[in-house]
């Protein structure tokens, strides 16, 4: 008897949303586990010992135990082939391949950036020195924790988060370019692509900033509408959501959305 999936995962990770959206897209079932990362759940030994890099998702398939939210989006796609998330055309599926490389290498870590100089940040400067010198300490990567060390610090005026959204805007725009002439992101189907991008377009949208793009990526509103009314979208992302959640993003600055309005004028 084949075990159910369990997928570790939070609520509003946008690495765990990556991953419950193709498998909620495929209709496969799975256990999803919550990791409390506002809590510190990540660095739990228990935990750790599945992912040493204290990062969800991590997926659990009987005695493999697959990590990194890409690798995992290929190890779905390819275990259970239907529907299929990779397009037929090579240059297409080479397409697909780029956008989740570029999550990978630029957005995932300036939506971060930008989401602790603006979300995160008041409760973590709510700490102590010495309980903020703690939650740092706990990241294992070094990189990281400089990155997060030092947005907390400056805030929306840290060099990290301007670049991060001068990273952000390119996209939209590449977005926008692309879909002037196609339905979806990597040709006419639905794909691993879509999976990969539209957890950060909707982290834009749950920080209020979205609508600095609206009149720039019409079509990028669309795209995001349509994404928004597809079945794995509330399966994977607002039944997720906690009170907490809703209060954490609900609660940030409106005048975040002016300094970074006054950044993309700027760029």
């Amino acid at each position: 008897m084949t075990q159910m999936l369990t997928l570790f995962d939070g609520t509003t990770s946008v690495c765990a949303i990556k991953v419950r959206l193709a498998l909620h897209e495929k209709g496969i079932k799975f256990k999803s586990h919550n990791i409390d990362l506002r809590a510190g759940d990540q660095f739990e030994p228990s935990y750790l010992k599945l992912n040493p890099n204290a990062v969800v998702p991590t997926l659990v398939d009987d005695s493999r135990v697959i990590v990194e939210s890409s690798v995992i989006l290929h190890y779905v796609d390819e275990m259970y082939s239907r529907p299929p998330l990779m397009p037929k055309d090579p240059e297409n599926r080479a397409q697909v391949r780029i956008w989740m490389k570029r999550m990978d290498d630029t957005v995932h870590p300036s939506i971060g950036s930008l989401t602790h100089a603006t979300a995160y940040r008041p409760a973590f400067l709510s700490l102590n020195k010495e309980e903020q010198a703690l939650r740092l300490s706990r990241i294992p990567d070094q990189n990281r924790r400089d990155r997060f060390a030092t947005v907390y610090e400056e805030g929306l005026e840290a060099s990290l988060v301007v670049n991060a959204v001068k990273v952000i805007d390119k996209l939209i725009r590449d977005m926008e370019e692309v879909l002037v002439d196609t339905k979806f992101l990597a040709g006419d189907t639905y794909s691993l692509a879509e999976c990969a991008v539209t957890p950060y377009v909707n982290r834009l949208f749950d920080l209020g900033l979205l609508g600095l793009w609206a009149v720039k990526a019409p079509n990028v509103f669309r795209w995001f509408s349509e994404s928004r009314g597809r079945k794995n979208f509330p399966l994977s992302i607002t039944d997720y959501l906690t009170d907490a959640d809703r209060l954490l993003f609900g609660g940030v600055d409106p005048e975040a959305a002016v300094k970074i309005k006054g950044i993309l004028e700027t760029a």
